[in-house]
């Protein structure tokens, strides 16, 4: 006899902090140059699943709130 077993799928929609790196420009209004070029330097938090990066989301936020623009001063 033979049942019916679900395949073992992944749903994006419950990893609400990961984000492709696509995704989270569009989201954050970043461009995806500058997102791409963070992750080269390995400063875009993430992790990758297979070949795709997928952004931490809340961890680049908060990455980008403690960067300081040039010239600012206190």
């Amino acid at each position: 006899m033979r049942t019916n077993k679900k395949k073992n799928t992944f749903d994006r929609s419950s990893m609400k902090d990961f984000n492709t790196i696509r995704e989270t420009a569009i989201i954050t209004g970043l461009s995806e140059k500058y997102l791409r070029r963070l992750q080269k330097e390995g400063k875009l938090p993430g992790v990758y699943s297979g070949s795709r990066f997928l952004v931490n989301y809340a961890s680049l936020i908060k990455y980008l709130s403690s960067l300081e623009p040039e010239g600012w001063k206190h």
